[in-house]
Formats: C-alpha cells, structure tokens, sequence
C-alpha cells in the first residue's frame, strides 16, 4: 500500500501549504493527499508522510508536535518547511526528517521522489532553483482552497529586520496578469468573488525604475472585466501593503476607480530618520505623509505601520515617533508591531530596545481610544522568550 502525503493546515500557514499543494498536484498527479487541520490531529496517526510549515513564532510548538507525533508512531515520516525552517535547518532537524530551505514548490518534488526511492540520508534539501510564479496556479485543483493571490515575490527594500529580503534574495518576480485572470477565473467557479493579493508592495508590482503605472491599471481593468458585479476587488490593504515612496495620485485614483477597499496599509515603521537609517529604509519621511494625504484626499481610511522596540533606539528617536503618532492618530490608524529577531534576517541577533513606560502608557492610551492596534504587546511577550535560542527539547 503506498503510504498517503498529509498536509497540516494552521491559520498561520494557509498560504504556504496551498502553494505546496498546487506543486504537489504539479509532480505527482497520481497521488492522493489529505489536509488535516491541527485540532484534528488527534488519536491514531496513519502512517505516511506528514508536510509541515511554519514560522519562527510558532516554531517551539511544532517542534513540540514533532515530538509528540513521533512518539505516537515512529514510523510515520515529517517534513518541515517555511521561515523559520529555512533560517534554522539545523535546529529543525532535531525533529524533522527533512527540511526544506527555501521556496517549496520545486524543492518537494526532489523530496517525494527521495522518499518514494527509498533515499532517507539526505535530510536538508537547499531550493536553489527561483521558482517561477507562472508556473503554478493560485489555487489546487483536488481541494477546495482559495485565498488571496500572490502576484509578486520578493520586495524592492531590505530592510535588516525582515526575513524576506533572505529568503527571497535577487530579482523579484511578478505574476502576469494573464496567469493571474486565469486564477481568477477558475476561483469564479467556485464562488470565489473576492479578489485579494499578496505582495510585499502592491505599488511595485512590475516595478521599473519606479512604479509601473501602466501594468497596475492592466492588471485591475483586467480583474475589473472578469468581475464584472459578481464580486469585489482588493488592492493595497491586508495581506498586502503599499510602499508610500512609490505613490502618486494617478495610483491611488486607479484603486479608488476599480478597488473596493476603502482601507489602506503604508509602512513607515519609525518616525526618526536616524531609525529609518539603521533599518536600511529610506528617510524622507515628508514623502510618506504627502502618500498619506493624498489617500486621505480620495477618502481611503489609512493605517500606518510602526515597530515599537527596535535596536538603536534612544529617547530622541523614540520621541519623535511619540510626537509623529500624536500629530497624525486622528486621521490615520496606528498598526502597532514590536520587533522581534526573526531568525534569517540581519538583526537576527539584535536584541529589542525596551519601551520607556511613558511610551508604553501612551500606545495603551491609543488602543483604548481605538486609533491604536496590533499585536505589539503580544510579540512584546514573545520576544522575552529570545527566539533566537528555541529549546531544541536539551
């Protein structure tokens, strides 16, 4: 009997395992898999090959399942992958049997094909190959799985407290739009009215020296003549942002004429040039609020991005975010973040400046008059429990 591919399904991984489902469906055609999700995980495993992905947030709890599920069947076989895999693999190979490094969608193909021949010594599969987005679809065909669209990978900053300039390095890829309508098409017949995108920026897609203007309006007028009035279109709000240096009116008229989100996500992170600096982001910070007004012009509600705790902090800086949050919090919406060391970026081991009590009595201020949000208290908690040495079960 040939052992049957399980893919676990949390609410933090959705994107990654139906990109591995798609390529799955890709290579192996012929062969059945399952998605289980987490909290049905329960009794009597089956035996056969468990896929895995996660990150470094809640890589102490899988590798705490990995424990668990070994141990009630040894035989069964444990593939991870994702961020914190990839910064991580030889951690991660304390629990797994193989570890993806890397974009998973070719790299699996090497993996069951190990499997199925009978290779177990190879453990670490290194995706060296840039996958091409047009090579896959948005959706699997055999389970019905939709979400947003990815249309780019990669990102046009580095900035050191991200992992995705790491994982992602070189040139970024686009989705074309052909290939994107054909996603789109094939979610319309299953109901899937609600186009959403993701993008580390959804101002650089097909960027050139610039925002591309000319392919962003293809791409919307395109999704807007599929759609006709049988669904709505999401552009620049979650799971996306939008980088406020590449914004001109002409953008925000384009999603004000064909987007139905009324919200918008703009990252600035800090509001002190000097932060700005250290985190390898530009630091006109004038640019970012003239992208601001210009959305506040055509009524989109603006929520902008700040990461409370950052390395390099001093008083200075951190007053000059104070003081730009107490400009701004009536007309904008605050997403609050607070740094933690993301295993594969460059302050990978920095550790977070502790927030001075008067700032930390402000923010809370700000969330109980509703112009504050996020999860800054909550990765606050976390990143007490220093990410960058996860118990490895020692």
């Amino acid at each position: 009997m040939t052992p049957k591919h399980y893919f676990l399904l949390d609410k933090f991984n959705k994107f990654s395992i139906r990109s591995l489902l798609v390529a799955f469906e890709k290579w192996f055609p012929e062969l059945e898999y399952k998605v289980i999700k987490l909290e049905d995980l329960k009794g009597k495993l089956e035996s056969g090959f468990y896929y895995l992905s996660f990150n470094s947030i809640n890589a102490q709890f899988y590798f705490d399942l990995a424990k668990d599920l070994k141990k009630t069947d040894k035989n069964i076989k444990l593939i991870a992958g994702g961020p914190h895999p990839s910064a991580r693999p030889e951690e991660t190979e304390g629990f797994f049997d193989k570890i993806c490094v890397g974009e998973g969608e070719l790299a699996i193909r090497e993996i069951v094909n190990d499997f199925i021949s009978g290779n177990l010594e190879k453990k670490i599969y290194h995706s060296k190959e840039r996958v091409d987005l047009n090579d896959f679809s948005a959706y699997p065909k055999k389970r019905n799985l939709f979400g947003a669209i990815e249309i780019m990978r990669g990102c046009t900053f580095s900035c050191n407290y991200c992992q995705t300039p790491q994982l992602y390095s070189g040139k970024i890829r686009y989705k074309s739009v052909d290939k994107i309508a054909e996603d789109v098409e094939y979610g319309l017949l299953h109901n899937k009215t609600d186009l959403r995108f993701i993008s580390p920026d959804s101002a650089s897609y097909y960027y050139k020296n610039g925002i591309n203007l000319k392919k962003i309006e293809e791409l919307l007028v395109t999704m807007h003549r599929i759609l006709k009035d049988r669904g709505r279109i999401f552009y620049g709000s979650f799971p996306s942002e939008i980088n406020p240096y590449f914004v001109n009116e002409d953008f925000v008229r384009l999603i004000k004429e064909f987007c139905h989100n009324k919200r918008v996500v703009i990252g600035l992170q800090s509001a002190s040039k000097f932060m700005l600096k250290m985190m390898n982001r530009p630091t006109d910070i004038s640019i970012v609020e003239n992208s601001i007004e210009l959305f506040l012009k055509y009524k989109f509600t603006v929520d902008v991005d700040f990461i409370f705790g950052l390395p390099f902090e001093n008083d200075e800086s951190i007053k000059e975010t104070l003081n730009w949050i107490e400009k701004w919090y009536k007309r904008v919406r605050i997403h609050s973040h607070y740094f933690m060391p993301l295993p594969g970026s460059r302050w990978e081991n920095m550790e977070p400046t502790t927030i001075p009590d008067y700032f930390e009595k402000y923010i809370k201020s700000l969330e109980g008059k509703s112009r504050l949000f996020g999860q800054w208290n909550t990765q606050l908690n976390f990143a007490k429990y220093n990410l960058t040495e996860v118990n490895c079960g020692k």
